[in-house]
């Protein structure tokens, strides 16, 4: 699993612990994205985004042509579209490592830094 926080942004300039995503998704042992995995058995890469005051809004990972997207399920349903809202961003094939920053975009199109704050 990866934790991922907020990192410093103009709004918050230390981070923010309570702004996070937990990203359940298969690792090699060197600690990249088990893409294999991953294609193989999609339902285990799960995705929750934990907002403080909003409800968690969950969802499941898929790699992209340009790198990976959430599908998040909508009030019951996948959106009209046939799919929920996307926030894409870019896991090299390297290791995942704790510290380490990556920018997501957010379903209202925002781009956020977040820090890997651990992998378990």
């Amino acid at each position: 699993m990866i934790r991922l926080e907020l990192a410093s942004s103009w709004e918050f300039p230390r981070g923010s612990a309570g702004r996070s995503y937990l990203i359940r998704v298969p690792l090699t042992e060197d600690g990249a994205i088990d893409t294999a995995a991953l294609e193989s058995q999609p339902a285990r890469a799960t995705v929750r985004r934990h907002w403080p005051n909003q409800a968690d809004m969950v969802g499941h990972l898929e790699r992209t042509p340009v790198g990976y997207a959430i599908r998040y399920e909508m009030n019951g349903n996948s959106g009209a579209d046939g799919h929920g809202d996307h926030l894409l961003f870019q896991f090299g094939a390297d290791a995942i490592r704790v510290g380490e920053q990556i920018f997501l975009t957010e379903p209202d199109g925002r781009q956020l830094r977040f820090r890997i704050a651990s992998l378990q």
